[in-house]
């Protein structure tokens, strides 16, 4: 793919370098670094190649085509269909002529991933009918976001930088807003509240990405950061005005059965990185203690005590208080039942018993030899 760009000059513009655009990070490209390819491990290799492709489509074309939509009448039903007709595959030929949108940085006006490929078609014409087929089906709802698919929509947003973008997911896990479930994320019985209590204005990533916007123009020298700031000041005091005017009420989620054995309140269940905690909601209290502790029917391989049942990003699993070992727990795994451990311990014990038998030995032999010698 590189070949025919290296027998013409390269179109260098500021679509492909443009050195007033670098800020705290710059592009991935390739050096002049030979690289062999044998010496890449499989991994490396999809990398390698992903970065080059990038690279070497920027010198290619635009891709031309054509945007259709057909409509076609079959004894007084209409039948639809939208695809693409391809005119020039330009830098799509080094993705192999593929028109999906495969990449989430390509315009929106792109060709939907898995559009159908049309050939070159004209209002009036007649086509036959190959097959007629009924096709019963059902419409999914939207698949929900992985921290992958909403780091993408962030960046599209235009909400946080880079570096900060995955922090904001984090405070929102640990403010127990949204949940990881898998490697999906699912909000909580409080993130639910909030969205029906909060004002209308921040329901939506527009307010913070007008703001961001704003405050890339002040960095610039563009923006006047005294009306910005006044627009934030008095934007925040209406909406702090509407919070104390609504009959709104917040009802906590995570209220326990056990009640503060200071002032009696009900406390609520918060999680933690050392597990469940059991809090006193009440301002001028603060009692804090670990929550209940749930015990597995599994036991410590080598205190044999129970082991306590706990949850982590990649599901549930169970730890010894004592010992702090730790097991996955995988349901599709047959477990060994009691006598077939004591079994395997016994089997271990007499093995472990020859071994040291056979220790004495050799070591007797050794000392016979050097007292020959």
């Amino acid at each position: 793919m590189a070949r025919p760009l290296l027998r013409k000059s390269l179109p260098i513009t500021k679509r492909i370098v443009d050195d007033s655009k670098v800020s705290d990070h710059h592009a991935i490209i390739p050096t002049e670094q030979t690289v062999l390819l044998n010496g890449l491990s499989t991994e490396e290799r999809k990398l390698y190649d992903l970065i080059v492709r990038r690279f070497i489509s920027l010198f290619y074309p635009p891709a031309r085509y054509d945007a259709v939509a057909v409509t076609v009448n079959v004894e007084g039903e209409s039948f639809h269909v939208k695809g693409t007709t391809v005119k020039d595959a330009g830098w799509r030929e080094v993705y192999g002529g593929d028109m999906s949108n495969d990449d989430d940085e390509e315009p929106s006006d792109e060709p939907a991933a898995g559009s159908v490929k049309l050939p070159e078609l004209r209002e009036g014409a007649t086509v036959t009918i190959g097959r007629c087929m009924v096709r019963p089906g059902r419409t999914q709802p939207p698949k929900r976001y992985n921290e992958a698919s909403l780091l993408t929509q962030m960046e599209k947003h235009g909400l946080g930088t880079p570096a900060t973008r995955a922090d904001i997911i984090e405070k929102l896990v640990s403010s127990d807003t949204i949940e990881r479930q898998g490697n999906l994320l699912h909000p909580t019985e409080k993130g639910k509240q909030l969205i029906e209590l909060v004002s209308t204005q921040l329901r939506t990533p527009d307010l913070t990405a007008r703001w961001e916007a704003e405050l890339e123009k002040i960095a610039r020298g563009q923006g006047k950061p005294d009306l910005f700031l006044q627009g934030i000041r008095s934007m925040a005091q209406e909406l702090v005005t509407g919070v104390k005017t609504s009959g709104a009420e917040y009802k906590p989620h995570n209220v326990s059965n056990s009640n503060c054995p200071e002032c009696g309140t009900r406390l609520l269940e918060k999680k933690s990185k050392r597990g469940k905690l059991l809090v006193c909601p009440a301002d001028n209290c603060g009692y804090t203690r670990a929550g209940e502790k749930r015990l597995s029917n599994r036991r410590c391989p080598q205190c044999h005590k129970k082991m306590e049942l706990k949850e982590g990003k990649a599901g549930m699993f169970v730890q010894c208080l004592g010992c702090g070992i730790t097991e996955t727990l995988d349901k599709d795994h047959k477990h060994v039942n009691k006598r077939e451990q004591q079994k395997l311990v016994q089997q271990y014990s007499k093995q472990e018993s020859i071994g040291s038998n056979l220790g004495e030995l050799l070591k007797a032999a050794l000392e016979g030899q050097q007292k020959d010698k």
